[in-house]
This record gives structure tokens, sequence and C-alpha cells, in this order.
């Protein structure tokens, strides 16, 4: 959008309702204005753009930005350290929408909710629908989404739902589609809320706004609700198809929100007709599932027999009623576009009533007069695919040339029930923040709701989006579109304080659904990577400050003492990183190297974009507070320093993230299972850290001067020189430098950076996993660092210290190895198994 409200004396409001009109295309109302007028509720904001000013707005708009970024707000799943999606964008401005007029919309979505439950109802059912011919078979039974394996299972609760709208020219709202098969974006509407009211924090605070917080405490009962009636302590899971998803954090959130276990396929097993959490612990009954998996994907033995993100059986589970699944299954064929031109009909068959919130007029392609409508008018109108699909994509008459309109007619004749065409909706627009002011752009809302077993309850408030490019009418997160967070006004004190008038009174009862549950594999897996990510990245980041210090100092003073020790250091840095030095490179650079390179195994950027992943895979276990540092960290390793700046700045600085994460995950996670595995993680990090460090740093004989130089760098680089230097003035520790570093590194029990150290709270984090096996693996290995001799091990050529720190590192990857083996194995991936019966003459 080039043209925007510009700066002037009257403020940014200047000017904005003459750019309304410039959009192109159909034209709607505006949110903000009727004609030159400001609408009824619409000065809660306005009057504070106006005492902002442009500056005030995109200083409003930056910290909006930091702020996703702190919260590791994403839309697109997180791949390799190339593909990480891309940061979700919230314009500031929040969309207003005045209580009466939110009623009126609460009194359509209600409705449309317990229309669609009934039609829902019939077509797995008695399907009078089609038999009466009010909605054509081929609409229906023709439709991918249309899922056979489920008809007639009786249950199938719509829980949850979503549904998209935008203003006509009248200003009234029009429906734009149904999410009814797995509704995402929840979790997106409140981090915008998180996000922008702290941006506009004193407009949030004044303002008389309905509060979401209460909206997901009814979600919970709701889908507590929704489990088998036998059930007393239902367990909820939420199936995600993993960090791969382009909605992943609005999937984990939700789950924290809702306060839910996340997991995936590999996490579940159906086993007796019933869904079970997979644990090596104990196994553990589910009930719900409220799915974001599409539903072909949910069980490859009944549906898409080449998915890798369902469980087997599941469709078997439903059916005997062991298992609910919000939504069910076959929802999806709600979302048929070619159902939409039989709604209004519907609503009178089923409810007899007319829809108090209409869709755009649209006409099915499988009907011939219909056809012939939306071929004669293709310039004027939107043509779309009746089911979603990576294909076939919503086309806007207008946007083609004749060329394009002539190829689209031919796809239409050629397979005319697979298409309708609807009359376009001209979308209203709003204000959004641009460096140049406000510039309007078309707005899409979504609303959400669930429906527990007495009513239908909508946040009060949604996902808005909004595109600002003239050049497409497609509003969509896929394509780009900007987050707006929706404000309602709400004159009930019950509301406004959080609390929905919908929230069951029963309310106490959901902390009884909140139990604990058991550690599933994959889970298990990712929170020991997330402690040894976190400890490679710190350990890996002190031994290259310490070797990035002696190369500033002894770079260029070859054959010096100092020298010599800044060669050790920086050779042991690229034993334990794995990253050796090329041709021609010198000591700085290659230092450089084993930081920046996230793509390269390693290096310290490498350890914190996979801790990033892991604690992605587990987001539901960890602490909100955690994402701001992760954000501040990964900041750090993309400002590289220039290539004549110090190194040590941005090691300091990683050093710094890496400490608040460790304290984050320290001071917040209860001391059960989960914190067993993470710590193990941490514990077992390092000690093969420390291990690897000590035998390629002191186990050879040197001169006493760089031999003393070398053992206080690696005392330096294992935060333990000052304990050492204390203990030597006072005559409390060893004379001897090597015989210090050994006890002090290696068999020191109250050293926290001991090896011995690490192994008693290895063995105490297991006691935690519940693996009594393991403790006392630990334990003997606690023994044996408990009887090897400082003397002895520290005496002569040094192979005593070599050996023992061998049969030491040996003995702890084995017992790694076995934690593995028992706790993080992975279900073997799924396999289509093609055959033919019978066999030739």
């Amino acid at each position: 959008m080039t043209a925007s409200a510009s700066a002037s004396p009257e403020g940014p409001l200047a000017g904005y309702r003459a750019l309304v009109d410039g959009l192109g295309g159909p034209t709607g109302v505006d949110e903000w204005y009727d004609g030159s007028v400001l609408r009824p509720g619409q000065d809660v904001v306005a009057s504070a753009v106006a005492s902002m000013g442009l500056t005030g707005l995109l200083e409003a708009r930056a910290e909006s930005r930091r702020l996703v970024e702190d919260d590791g707000i994403r839309y697109g799943g997180l791949g390799d350290a190339a593909d990480r999606g891309r940061s979700w964008v919230i314009d500031p401005l929040p969309v207003v929408i005045g209580s009466e007029e939110w009623a009126a919309l609460e009194q359509g979505l209600h409705q449309r909710a317990e229309l669609l439950q009934l039609v829902l109802d019939d077509l797995y059912g008695e399907r009078r629908l089609l038999r009466d011919r009010i909605v054509p078979a081929a609409v229906v039974l023709g439709h991918p989404d249309f899922v056979r394996s489920v008809d007639r299972v009786p249950g199938q609760r719509l829980v949850v739902g979503a549904t998209d709208l935008a203003r006509g020219a009248d200003g009234r709202w029009t429906v734009m589609a149904d999410k009814t098969a797995a509704p995402s974006g929840a979790g997106y509407a409140m981090a915008n809320r998180r996000v922008t009211s702290r941006v506009l924090a004193d407009v949030h605070r004044d303002a008389s706004l309905a509060r979401l917080r209460g909206w997901f405490h009814t979600m919970a009962a709701a889908l507590g609700s929704a489990a088998p009636v036998d059930v007393d302590l239902p367990r909820v899971v939420l199936l995600s198809p993993g960090s791969g998803s382009e909605t992943a954090y609005d999937q984990g959130f939700l789950a924290t929100l809702l306060g839910f276990p996340l997991v995936e396929a590999d996490d579940l097993s159906v086993r007796d007709g019933r869904l079970w959490i997979r644990s090596t612990a104990r196994r553990e009954e589910v009930d719900v599932v409220l799915r974001r998996v599409d539903a072909d994907y949910c069980d490859p033995l009944e549906l898409r027999p080449d998915s890798q993100l369902g469980i087997a059986g599941l469709v078997e589970a439903t059916r005997r009623g062991a298992v609910r699944l919000a939504n069910p299954l076959g929802a999806g064929v709600l979302e048929n576009a070619g159902l939409v031109a039989f709604l209004p009909e519907v609503a009178h068959r089923l409810l007899g009533e007319d829809l108090l919130l209409p869709s755009a007029a649209t006409w099915w392609c499988g009907d011939s007069a219909a056809r012939s409508h939306v071929l004669a008018n293709v310039e004027r109108l939107v043509v779309k695919p009746v089911a979603r699909g990576p294909v076939l994509s919503a086309r806007f008459g207008w946007e083609l040339d004749a060329a394009g309109r002539d190829d689209l007619r031919r796809e239409v004749e050629a397979r005319p029930w697979a298409w309708v065409g609807q009359e376009p909706v001209p979308m209203s627009t709003a204000p959004v923040v641009t460096p140049a002011g406000l510039a309007p752009g078309r707005l899409v809302l979504r609303t959400f709701g669930v429906t527990d077993t007495e009513r239908h309850h909508v946040m009060p408030g949604g996902l808005a989006r909004v595109n600002t490019d003239a050049s497409s009418s497609l509003v969509s997160s896929m394509s780009g579109a900007l987050a707006k967070d929706v404000w309602v006004l709400s004159d009930d004190a019950a509301v406004v304080g959080g609390w929905s008038r919908a929230t069951p009174e029963a309310q106490p009862t959901q902390v009884r659904l909140q139990r604990r549950v058991a550690v599933a594999p994959r889970v298990a897996d990712n929170l020991y990577w997330v402690g040894r990510y976190a400890e490679r990245a710190e350990g890996t980041a002190r031994l290259l400050r310490v070797a990035d210090d002696l190369a500033e100092d002894h770079a260029q003073r070859p054959g010096t003492p100092g020298a010599t020790t800044m060669e050790v250091m920086v050779q042991a840095a690229a034993a334990l990183t794995g990253v050796a030095p090329v041709a021609g490179q010198g000591t700085v650079d290659h230092l450089r190297a084993m930081v920046g390179d996230a793509a390269r195994t390693g290096t310290v950027a490498h350890a914190c974009h996979r801790l990033v992943l892991a604690a992605e895979s587990v987001r539901d276990q960890l602490s909100q507070d955690i994402w701001h540092v992760l954000s501040r960290l990964d900041r750090t390793l993309e400002r590289a320093p220039s290539p004549r700046a110090q190194l040590r700045p941005q090691l300091d600085n990683v050093l710094e993230s890496l400490l608040a994460v460790a304290g984050v995950v320290h001071e917040s996670m209860v001391r059960d299972q989960t914190w067993g595995f993470l710590d193990g993680g941490i514990r077992v990090e390092r000690a093969q850290h420390t291990l690897a460090l000590l035998r390629a740093t002191l186990t050879s004989e040197r001169p006493p001067v760089i031999d003393g130089q070398v053992t206080e760098a690696v005392l330096e680089a294992s935060e333990s020189i000052i304990t050492h230097r204390r203990r030597t003035t006072s005559g409390e520790g060893p004379a001897w430098p090597l015989h210090s570093a050994t006890s002090l590194l290696l068999l020191d029990p109250g050293n926290p950076r001991s090896v011995a150290f690490q192994v008693t709270r290895l063995g105490e984090a297991l006691a935690l996993a519940g693996d009594p096996v393991l403790v006392e693996r630990c334990e003997g290995l606690v023994s044996l660092l408990g009887a090897l001799d400082l003397d002895e091990v520290c005496a002569g050529d040094r192979a005593g210290l070599a050996a023992a720190l061998d049969t030491v590192a040996r003995t702890l990857r084995e017992l790694s190895a076995e934690l593995g083996t028992r706790y993080f194995g992975r279900k073997p991936p799924s396999r289509v198994l093609l055959g033919q019966w019978g066999g030739r003459g």
C-alpha cells in the first residue's frame, strides 16, 4: 500500500478516511468511520491515537514486534536453522466492537453452532437432508471430508468451532467460512491480547473490555464434559502434528492456557480398543482428544495409510465410545463450500428460522442452472473449490485476465461438482500503522466458540486479520496478513474482570481434571535434550571465552608460554566441538567459526538452535518466561561481531542468556519426572564436557610454567578458578595445579562443576524418573570416583589420569545410552504394506 494518512498538525487520524476508498475492488464500510463521523465505541482507541501522534504509533508498532519476538510467537513450523517460519506480526491498534453489536453477533453465532451440530448429526445419521433433496447427495457424499469410517458413530459433538466473518456494504456481518474440522487461532487471539495490552497499557487498563481468560477455563471444562459418561476424572490431550506445523505456536500456547498435555502421534497408542499415553512408567488412558491433525491423517489403519501423524486404531476406539474427539473426524464436511448454497433452506428445515448471520450468496456448480450463472459471471464472482487443498484455491474473477477466466471456466466445466461461485463480500477496512501514517486494510474477523452439555459459549473477542495489499483480495495468515486484537466493549463487571458468565459454577472441579500425566517417550527425550543442549552451549561458550581471551593477549606472540597455552585451549575447543580449522584460517577466525554458524554441528549457535527446537516440542512443559530469554539469545547470535571486534562481548551476552535459561528452568519446574529428565540431561552433558576437557588438556606433560597456565585456563573455563586460588593460598587444597584441578573438577562432590557432583545429581534425577536400576549404576560410578587416589592418577606421565577419565567417560556414555533405551524409545514409523489376494492358476 503506497498511500497512507500522512502526519499533519491534526494528527495521524487526519486524511485516513480519504484513503478508505483507495483499496480497489468492491468497497465496504470502515470500522472507524461512518463518512466523516467516528463510529460509536471507536473513541476508546481513536483518542489515544490522536494523543500519541505518528511517533508514538510507530513506537507502539516497534514495541509490538519486539514483544512478539520475545514471546517467540511465530507462524510457520520450526525446521532447520535457515527455515524457522516467520514472526507473527501484530498491528498495535485493536478492532473495537460495541456491546450491543457483539450481543447480536453472539446470537447469530449461537444459532449457527446449533445448526451445524444438527447438520452433522443428520449427515452421519439418518441423512434426511439428502433423502428429502434439501441438499444434493453429491455435495456431501462426494466431498473428501465426508469420513465414511465414522458413519453412524453416536455422540459426535462439535465442541470447538470458529467462524470467519466480514462486513458487507450494509455494515452487517457476513459469514465467509465455518471452521469445524480442527479450528486454529484461539491461542493466537490470546497472544494478540497479551501483546496489545502491554503496548496500549493505559488504554487497555481504562477501557471497559470483556477479558478472554475466563473463556479458556470454559473451554477446558467443555472439553472435559465431552468425555464418555462413565469417566469421573477425564484425561484431555491436545493432539498436534508437531513443531513442523505452521500453527505450532498456537497449539503449544493453547495447551498451556488449557492445562492439557500437548501430544503427538508418537506419544499415543491404542490397546484393547482404548487410547493410551505411552510411557515406560505406566500407561494412562486418554478420554478426550482436542485434535489439530487433519482427519484423513488421524488413523493410518483406516484412513490415510501413509500418515505418520495419526494413531492406528483411533477410529475403532471412537466407534466403541472409548474416546471422544474434538472435533469428530467427519466434521470437516461442514466446511464444504458447496453446503453453503443450501444452508438457508436447511436452517428452515431444522430450526424453522432464518439465518441471523447470512453467508455470501453461493451457487454450487453441480447444478446446471447455478453453473450457467457462475460461468456467465466469472469476472465478478469468487470461484472456489468445495474442498480445502493445496492444488485448488479460490480465484477472484476481477483479478484474472481474459485468458485466466477462460481457463477457470474450463476447470469448472471439467469438474463442476468441485466448484462454487460466490458473490464477493466487500470487506470493511480498519486502520493499520505504517511508517507514513495510518493505512486502511481489508479486515476478516475470526470468532471462536465452545459447546458444553448445556450451551454454546463465544469468546468475547477473536482474531482479526488485515491485508493492506491493494493488489490482492485474499486475507489470510498464510498470505502474510497482519493480526489485530479484538476488543469487545462490555458493561458487565464479571466479564470485564476476566470471568465470563458462561464459566461453569462448578469451576473448582477443574482442578481435579489436572492430574499428573504419564511422561511420553517423545516428551522425556526432548526434555533431556533441552538440558543437554543448554549445558552444551554454556560449556562451549565458557571454553571459547577463555580461548578468545588468550588469543587477544598472545596470538601475536608465537613461542611464548601464553601462546602455547592458547594453542592448547583452542585445540581442546576444536576437539570438543568437532570444528576443525580450515587451511589458512587464523586462530581468531577459527574461534569465530566455533560460535556463530547454526548449521554447523558443534558450534554454540547450533547448540542454541537445537535447544530452541527441543523446547518448542515441549512448550507446554516449560515456563512462558523462557521464551523471552531464548529470543534474546537468538538475537545475540544473529548479530555477529565485526571482523576486528572482540568475540568476548558476544560470548558474555550468550552466557548471560543461558544462565537466565538455567535460572528459569531451575526455579519454575516441579521436581517430578519431567524435571528428572531435564536435569538428567544437564548432568550428563556437563560431566561429559568436563571429562573431555580434562582429557584434551591435562593428560599431557608440559613445562611447569605452561602446565600451570593451562591448568588455570581449564579451571577458569570450568568456573572453578576462584575456589582453586582460595584453597591453594589457604592450604586447604593440593598445592600442585594438576592435583588441584583434578580434585576440583573430577572428584570433589561439593563442587557443582565436578564430575562427581554431576553423577550424584544424575542419580537424584533418575530417582525422580523412578528407575532404581540406573540409580544404582550412578551410585556405583560415584563409588568408582571416590576410590580414585589423587596422587596416583596424577603421577608420572599422567597415563593413570587418562585411563581414569576414559573409564568414567565410557561408563557415563553407557549409562546415558541405557537411559535412552529405557525411556526415549519411539514408535517405529507406519508402513504401507501392499499385498495381492489370491494367486495365479
